[in-house]
């Protein structure tokens, strides 16, 4: 399982995307306004992150890359804002880190 938590995980966060039809124009808003990820996020959604993190005993598995990689595909252009754009790389890994100490709550 520990194996396959980056691909858990960044699939888990390309499914919230989808689900909230994510585009560049709304990620680049999230960023300039320092909108929180983890709030945007449905109490279910919160729970899949707690159980995956449960069943491999820590958070580790969540970084900026699982996340990237796993919307690169289905979602290039934020992947690409990630990546090239300091003030979006630094907002991603500021979310990461405020979802990985909510989902040790």
């Amino acid at each position: 399982m520990l194996q396959m938590a980056p691909e858990v995980a960044g699939g888990l966060i390309n499914g919230f995307c989808h689900q909230w039809n994510m585009n560049v124009a709304k990620v680049t808003e999230d960023v300039r306004e320092n909108k929180s990820f983890w709030l945007k996020m449905e109490p279910e959604q919160h729970e899949q992150l707690r159980a995956l993190a449960e069943k491999l005993g820590d958070v580790d598995f969540l970084t900026t890359d699982v996340v990237i990689n796993g919307i690169k595909k289905d979602f290039s252009g934020i992947a690409s804002l990630f990546i090239n754009w300091e003030p979006a790389t630094k907002w991603l890994t500021e979310q990461i880190e405020d979802i990985k100490s909510k989902i040790q709550e």
